[in-house]
C-alpha cells in the first residue's frame, strides 16, 4: 500500500502513482558546484562546543542579561523592542488574491492552458522548427522518408505533440516504444495521433529561436536558445494571477547530464546534475509567479548579471515589490543585510534560516553545551528578530525574521516548545518543494541531450500546475491533477485527430480507432443523416467509366460501386472487426 506524500497533501492531491535527441556540436560543457547546502538544523562539532565553553566562561554575566553581541559588533536585545506581535504595517496587504480579469473567462482546460502558452508562442516554435526540418530534409536522400517523416509541421501537430507529452507523463516515464506498441500492450491514442518516427523527429527538430542569428545572440547571452520563449511564459504567469501574502523563494534542479556551459552539480538534489532554476512561488496555492534560469557567468552585455543570492532575490521579487507580502527562503539566500533591504526598499517582510557563519550572529546563540533541549534564545532589534532554537542534541535552528517581533511559543508544539517564528517558517518554506513534487508526479520530460528541451519540458510541467490552479478557481470545483492533465492532453490532440481522420492514406486500424473515438464523443466526420445523400464517382473504377454511387467503405470512407463492394452479414462483419 502506497503512502500519500505530505507535499502533495498540502496541494489537495491525494493520488499516487529513451533514447534522447542529439546535442549541438557547438555547445560547451561545464559543471559548477554550489557553495554549500542549506540545512535548517545546523550541527555543532565537538571542537566548536569546546570553544563555546571557553567563550562562555569569559563572558560577563552582567552583559548577558542586557544584550547579545555578535562578532562584528551587531547588538541584539533580549527584550522585544516592539509591542506588536507581528509587523502590522509591513504585512498589511492591499490586494485580493486570485485570478486577474485577463484570465477569469477561461473555463475549459485548454483555455486555462493557453493563458500561459499562447498560440503566438507556439506559432514561433512552428516557424523555427520548420526551418530545422527544411535543413534536415535537404540532407535526406530517401524520398519516402522525406514525404512521410520530414515534412513541415503545423500548429495543430505541435499541439498534438505537446498533448502526447502530457498523456505520456501519466504513464510514469514508460518507454516511448512501449506506448506505441501495436500488439495490444501499447496505448492506442499515441499511434492514432502520429507515428513514433514522426514524434521522435519532431522532438529532435523542435527549436525556440532563429538558428541563423543564434551565434550572434550567444555572444552576449548564454540562454539565447530559449530566452524569448521562456521570458514570454514567465510574463504570462505574472499577468494572470495575483498571489497570496506569503511567498517562497527556492531552487529547482531540472535533471540534465548533456553538454551545457552552466550545468550545475547539487548533491542534495535527487538528480544531482542539471539546470538550476530559481523560483518565486505562492506558499498557499503553489502558483509559480516568477522564474530565473541560472545562466552561469554571462558574457559582457545586456544580460550580464550577478549570481549572488542577494542579487538573485532582488530580481525574483520584482513582481511583488512594495506589496506588503512576506517572502520565505532558506539559509543560502538569507542574510542580515538582504532582509533589511527588502523591508526598507521593497516593503516586504521576510523569514529565513541563516547559516551559523554569519557575522551578525552572537556567539551565545551558537552554544549548545549545557543548554536545555527545545530552548530558544531570542535577539531583538527594532525591525528584525533572531531566534536560536535547540531542536536536537548539538543541533540548533537559526532563523531571522522581519515579520515577527516577539518571543511567543506555538501552543500546538506541545513539549517541543517551538517558537512561532519556527512554526511559521516550516509552514511557508515548502512552496517550491511542492511545485517540484507536483511536476515530477506526472513529468512530461523525456531523455534528451539538448538543454533547451529541458527548459521546454520544465515550462510544460509548470504550465500544467498553474493552469489547474486557475481552472479550479474559475470553475469552483475540484479536479485531480491526473484527470486535468489527461483532459488537457486529449483536447490538445483533438484537431490533429480530426485531420488524420479525413486522410485517405491512414492505416485501417487507426481509422477504426478514430471512428470509435468519434462515436464515444458524439463527433463524426460523416455527413449528417438528415442531409441528402451525395452521389460521387467510384474511386476504384477508371475515371472514364464515370460510374456514380452513394455507397462508401465503412473503414476508409471511399466511394464504391457495388462491383467493388462486398456484402457481409452482421456476424461476419463482427468477426472481421
Amino acid at each position: 500500500m502506497s503512502h500519500k506524500n505530505p507535499l502533495l497533501q498540502l496541494w489537495g492531491e491525494v493520488e499516487s502513482e529513451s533514447s534522447g535527441d542529439s546535442a549541438t556540436d557547438d555547445e560547451l560543457d561545464h559543471v559548477s558546484l554550489r557553495s554549500f547546502d542549506s540545512e535548517t538544523e545546523q550541527e555543532m562539532t565537538d571542537r566548536e562546543v569546546e570553544d563555546e565553553d571557553l567563550d562562555s566562561e569569559e563572558e560577563d554575566d552582567s552583559n548577558v542579561h542586557k544584550c547579545l553581541m555578535s562578532r562584528n559588533g551587531t547588538e541584539w536585545s533580549r527584550v522585544p523592542e516592539r509591542s506588536d506581535r507581528r509587523t502590522s504595517s509591513e504585512n498589511a496587504t492591499r490586494f485580493l488574491p486570485g485570478v486577474k480579469p485577463i484570465g477569469q473567462n477561461a473555463n475549459t482546460v485548454t483555455e486555462c492552458w493557453k493563458l500561459f502558452v499562447t498560440d503566438g508562442m507556439l506559432q514561433d516554435v512552428v516557424k523555427y522548427t520548420n526551418d530545422e526540418i527544411q535543413l534536415k530534409r535537404s540532407l535526406c536522400t530517401n524520398s519516402s522518408t522525406q514525404k512521410y517523416i520530414y515534412h513541415d509541421t503545423s500548429l495543430s501537430e505541435l499541439k498534438a505533440f505537446i498533448g502526447l507529452l502530457y498523456i505520456a507523463g501519466l504513464y510514469n516515464h514508460e518507454n516511448l516504444k512501449d506506448l506505441w506498441r501495436s500488439d495490444g500492450c501499447g496505448v492506442k491514442i499515441f499511434r492514432t495521433t502520429m507515428t513514433l518516427q514522426r514524434f521522435g523527429f519532431l522532438r529532435n527538430c523542435l527549436r525556440f529561436d532563429d538558428k541563423k542569428t543564434r551565434q550572434e545572440r550567444k555572444s552576449s547571452d548564454n540562454l539565447a536558445a530559449v530566452r524569448s520563449f521562456f521570458e514570454t511564459f514567465v510574463s504570462n504567469c505574472q499577468e494572470v494571477y495575483t498571489p497570496s501574502e506569503f511567498m517562497t523563494i527556492d531552487e529547482q534542479l531540472a535533471s540534465f547530464r548533456g553538454r551545457c556551459s552552466f550545468r550545475q552539480y547539487m548533491p542534495n538534489k535527487p538528480s544531482k546534475y542539471g539546470i538550476k532554476i530559481y523560483a518565486l512561488v505562492d506558499a498557499k496555492t503553489f502558483y509559480t509567479l516568477n522564474l530565473e534560469i541560472y545562466p552561469g557567468t554571462q558574457p559582457p552585455g545586456l544580460y550580464s548579471c550577478s549570481n549572488k543570492p542577494y542579487d538573485v532575490v532582488n530580481r525574483l521579487i520584482a513582481p511583488i515589490t512594495k506589496s506588503k507580502r512576506n517572502v520565505t527562503f532558506d539559509s543560502w539566500f538569507t542574510s542580515y543585510s538582504l532582509m533589511l533591504h527588502l523591508l526598507k526598499e521593497h516593503h516586504l517582510t521576510s523569514t529565513g534560516t541563516i547559516h551559523k557563519n554569519q557575522a551578525e550572529i552572537p556567539e551565545k546563540m551558537l552554544q549548545v553545551h549545557n543548554r536545555e533541549m527545545y530552548s530558544t534564545i531570542f535577539g531583538f532589534q527594532k525591525d528584525i528578530t533572531l531566534a536560536s532554537y535547540m531542536a536536537k542534541k548539538n543541533k540548533i535552528i537559526l532563523i531571522l525574521s522581519t515579520l515577527h517581533h516577539d518571543d511567543k511559543v506555538d501552543s500546538e508544539s506541545s513539549t517541543r516548545m517551538k517558537p512561532e517564528i519556527v512554526t511559521f517558517y516550516n509552514k511557508t518554506k515548502r512552496g517550491v518543494d511542492v511545485v517540484d513534487k507536483l511536476c515530477s508526479e506526472y513529468d512530461v520530460s523525456r531523455n534528451t541531450k539538448r538543454w533547451p528541451m529541458v527548459v521546454f519540458y520544465l515550462i510544460l510541467n509548470m504550465c500544467g500546475i498553474n493552469s489547474i490552479i486557475v481552472y479550479k478557481e474559475n470553475n469552483k470545483r475540484k479536479i485531480s491533477q491526473r484527470d486535468f492533465l489527461r483532459e488537457l492532453g486529449l483536447e490538445l490532440i483533438k484537431d490533429q485527430l480530426q485531420q488524420r481522420n479525413n486522410s485517405m492514406c491512414l492505416p485501417k486500424e487507426c481509422k477504426r480507432v478514430l471512428e470509435q473515438s468519434s462515436e464515444q464523443t458524439g463527433e463524426t466526420s460523416q455527413e449528417p443523416p438528415h442531409q441528402t445523400v451525395r452521389l460521387a464517382r467510384c474511386q476504384v473504377c477508371p475515371t472514364k467509366k464515370d460510374r456514380k454511387t452513394k455507397h462508401k467503405c465503412c473503414l476508409c470512407k471511399r466511394y464504391l460501386c457495388m462491383e467493388h463492394a462486398v456484402r457481409m452479414c452482421e456476424d461476419c462483419l463482427r468477426c472481421h472487426n
